[in-house]
């Protein structure tokens, strides 16, 4: 019970001004930040109970559920626990399991659930942070009246309230999912049998620098989100002649086709979160691309620029205000748009990203509008996404306050990667290690293929390598990952999947390529919608563990295979009248993980790995059939040339061998 006081002291709610702030309003723009007031939108007071006699009925109200991720878990209904099945078990070089690692098999499936309330600013009594940004419950929050608990003591959040209705699980189809299910499970009704809260921090407090969020920005900047690749010319879409090649060897490529990223939603997703931080956050941006490997994605000067962005001379500015004071309505606050690439440091970063970290308003600002001028435009090579990871992870780990604090949290640290695919700098099955045919206008050969392709030079990990040594340090830091699709990469990677999982971090699958290329609107109200779950999730998840006969072996769910769970999470608790409304409003649907209007898959995708290739059906490494290092049964040969065996071997012709002649010259 002490536990449960000392949180009520921490966390105590206040009443709102009864009106109700809508993050989601944010959706008429890219980046704009402009909150929504609907005063009444879940009017009709306490249905359930009435405290009016202890409490002012103005208090913080649910406005919102949001189901963000799905992994395989083992849930434990008699400890309340759910433990993450990320991948095969991590062992050292005897065999023996890493700490923190299971070889528990999953049992079902685990949701992670924020739950957003009204304008935490709306209260009579002030947030204790300035200008809160995080709407997101967390226990011992005070939500009309009555704290949100899981403790025995006071038990007000029960598991058997978190009630998922599941259409199926089916294999994810990576374009124009159709509304039936193509999977098992159809049609069930599962009760969660475990749930709690996972706090990283405590809310806000700006007496207390502990409660800060600390967050590490890496954006895609590599040749598929500018449209800057090598393809086969006659079948621009899904072609499987497709690579982030350097500029170089470009040829007559349609840019605006090509893009993963026509309307620069990476970038923009980048910059709303962080106008989302709370002032205490601390951020810090890199950007990666092959020419310019890893960098840090801020500028040291910002100045006023005209409405076409030329600079105006001699001028020095922290906010568009001060620019439109100065020189009229159409300036704005930007980077110098001179600077020059010789400023973009090599690696390793090291040092070089102190100055990019920090809280300050004009810290927050050097990294935005630094994004904005290095990582929007002319990206260009291959993406060395495991190397940015290692930047941000060695930087964020040894910056600042240490781990957080085992009971009362504090001190999180996220890193937030933006991308468009997966890494395709070093050996994996997606990595090209040949080249083939580029053309000319006129459709003949302007640079002849076969030749042998080498990883970037710069890329000092793979991503075995950089698996062991995150789980060697105990995962401090969460991963949260928010992929789009590149045309040429369609599919969810199963590796930032996994390091999203083990880090206790949270992954989101965005199906761009079935969104309308002439139309900016679903691409960046899609991409602020999933930034502001990252957000909301920052310092804490509500996490539903819900059993299912789908994940025992010889189940629906097999191993190897990349899965999406297509269905609705519903929250019954009659303590909270505003909660039931969430569900009946029409208003916000983040809780449906489903097909939406507008062409939104919202099904969340899970893999559920191999371990061996017997789990495949297949028996040789190399082969179809083989379980990939990935954690996915191969449905072709390995890649030639792929390293296998543990040793000097390659694929070759679906076989492990000393050597593999004549694939490439």
């Amino acid at each position: 019970m002490a536990k449960t006081q000392e949180i009520r002291a921490d966390q105590t709610g206040q009443s709102p001004r009864g009106r109700f702030a809508v993050p989601f309003s944010l959706f008429g723009g890219a980046t704009a930040a402009v909150w929504l007031s609907v005063a009444g939108a879940f009017s009709g007071g306490l249905q359930s109970c009435d405290y009016s006699a202890r409490f002012a009925l103005d208090d913080l109200k649910f406005q919102t559920v949001q189901v963000v991720s799905a992994f395989p878990a083992f849930i434990d209904p008699n400890t309340n626990t759910i433990t993450r099945i990320c991948g095969a078990p991590l062992r050292d070089d005897a065999g023996d399991l890493l700490p923190g690692e299971t070889d528990k098999e999953p049992n079902g499936v685990e949701l992670t659930v924020n739950l957003v309330s009204t304008d935490p600013n709306a209260r009579v009594v002030k947030p204790k942070c300035d200008n809160e940004k995080d709407y997101s419950v967390k226990e011992g929050d005070r939500i009309e009246s009555q704290p949100l608990s899981t403790n025995k003591d006071l038990q007000t959040v029960k598991p058997g309230q978190f009630k998922m209705t599941l259409a199926c699980y089916e294999p994810h189809a990576t374009t124009n999912a159709k509304n039936d299910c193509a999977g098992g499970g159809e049609n069930a009704t599962l009760f969660a049998k475990a749930a709690y809260y996972r706090r990283e921090a405590f809310g806000c407090d700006k007496t207390k620098s502990d409660t800060a969020q600390n967050v590490a920005l890496v954006v895609d900047h590599s040749g598929s989100v500018s449209g800057f690749v090598a393809m086969d010319q006659k079948k621009v879409y899904y072609s499987s002649k497709f690579a982030e090649d350097l500029p170089g060897t470009v040829v007559n490529t349609a840019f605006k086709d090509a893009a993963s990223d026509p309307f620069y939603v990476l970038v923009d997703g980048a910059k709303l979160l962080i106008e989302q931080l709370n002032t205490m956050d601390r951020v810090v941006s890199l950007g990666f691309d092959e020419t310019n490997q890893v960098y840090a994605g801020c500028v040291s000067y910002l100045m006023c620029l005209q409405e076409d962005g030329t600079p105006i001379e001699n001028s020095k500015c922290q906010s568009d205000t001060e620019c439109i004071k100065a020189h009229g309505a159409t300036a704005k606050c930007g980077a110098d748009p001179r600077i020059d690439q010789d400023q973009i440091a090599q690696l390793p970063l090291g040092d070089g990203l102190k100055a990019c970290y920090g809280s300050s308003t004009k810290t927050k600002l050097n990294n935005k509008y630094g994004l904005e001028l290095k990582a929007r435009y002319s990206a260009n090579g291959r993406a060395p996404v495991y190397e940015s990871l290692l930047q941000a992870y060695d930087f964020l780990k040894g910056a600042g306050p240490g781990a957080p604090d085992p009971v009362r949290g504090g001190n999180a640290k996220h890193i937030v990667l933006l991308t468009d695919g997966p890494d395709t700098c070093t050996n994996n099955d997606n990595f090209l290690f040949s080249t083939f045919d580029q053309f000319d206008d006129k459709g003949k050969v302007a640079k002849p293929g076969g030749q042998c392709r080498q990883q970037c030079k710069f890329a000092s990990v793979n991503y075995q390598e950089l698996l062991k040594k995150m789980a060697q340090d105990r995962f401090p830091l969460h991963i949260h990952v928010i992929q789009i699709q590149s045309l040429g990469k369609l599919h969810p990677d199963p590796t930032l999947q996994e390091l999203a999982c083990r880090s206790q971090g949270t992954y989101q699958f965005i199906n761009t390529a079935d969104f309308n290329r002439s139309d900016a609107s679903p691409w960046q109200e899609t991409m602020n919608r999933t930034i502001l779950k990252v957000r909301y999730a920052l310092a804490g998840q509500w996490r539903a563990g819900f059993q299912d006969n789908g994940f025992k072996e010889g189940g629906a769910v097999k191993r190897g295979t990349m899965w999406a769970a297509r269905g609705r999470l519903t929250i019954s608790n009659p303590l909270f009248a505003s909660l039931s409304q969430v569900f009946e409003s029409g208003f916000e649907k983040e809780w449906r993980f489903e097909l939406l209007d507008g062409g939104r898959d919202a099904r969340l995708t899970f893999r559920l790995a191999c371990q061996t290739d017997a789990d495949c059906g297949g028996s040789k490494e190399c082969s179809a059939s083989s379980c990939g290092p990935d954690g996915l049964c191969r449905t072709v040969n390995a890649p030639d040339l792929l390293p296998c065996g543990g040793g000097s071997s390659k694929c070759c012709k679906g076989t492990c061998a000393a050597k593999c002649d004549g694939v490439c010259k």
